[in-house]
Parts: structure tokens; sequence; C-alpha cells
């Protein structure tokens, strides 16, 4: 199978765990140089492997290439989606401004 450079055998076969992706991904998106919640999205799916994604997250190979292609960007119930095999899910806070 094709894997691109990207690609990390030991850790793909890790985010094949729901807990293991989920800590991945939430470590991303730490600190003041975190990344945003799409790109550690991105960054995780590339690692794990798109097709094992896909089948996981059961969501057609198309909407995921388009996706990372970063020709789409997600509205919260596809990100909801997305983001369902890691056992994660968006919420939005409102908070007073100061």
């Amino acid at each position: 199978m094709y894997r691109n450079r990207a690609y990390d055998e030991d850790l793909a076969q890790e985010l094949q765990d729901a807990k293991g992706a989920q800590t991945f991904i939430l470590a991303l998106m730490e600190g003041d140089a975190g990344m945003e919640l799409e790109a550690a999205l991105r960054h995780t799916i590339r690692r794990m492997g798109v097709k094992e994604f896909c089948v996981k997250a059961k969501i057609a190979m198309q909407n995921v290439m388009s996706f990372l292609a970063e020709k789409r960007k997600l509205k919260q119930n596809s990100l909801d989606r997305f983001l369902k095999p890691f056992r994660l899910k968006t919420r939005i806070v409102v908070e007073k401004a100061s």
C-alpha cells in the first residue's frame, strides 16, 4: 500500500486506538503554539492513514481528501463526524469580552 512521507507505521498503529488518537490531537492543540483543530485533525488523519480513517469514520474518501487538500472547510456537524472516531466533539463557548 502506498504511504506518503508523513506516514509512520508505529504512530499509525497507536492512532488506531481512539484514546491514543484523542491524546495525540489534543497534544497538537496545546499551548500558545498549538495547532488549530482542523490543522491537528488533518495532521492526525495523514499520520494514521487516509484509507484507515475513512473506514473508521465511515466518511467517503472524496470528502476526506477534499478536507485534507483544504478545499473544504467543515461545519460543526461535519467536524463532529470527523472527530467521532477519536471520541471527541466540538462545543461552542460564548464568554463575556473584557
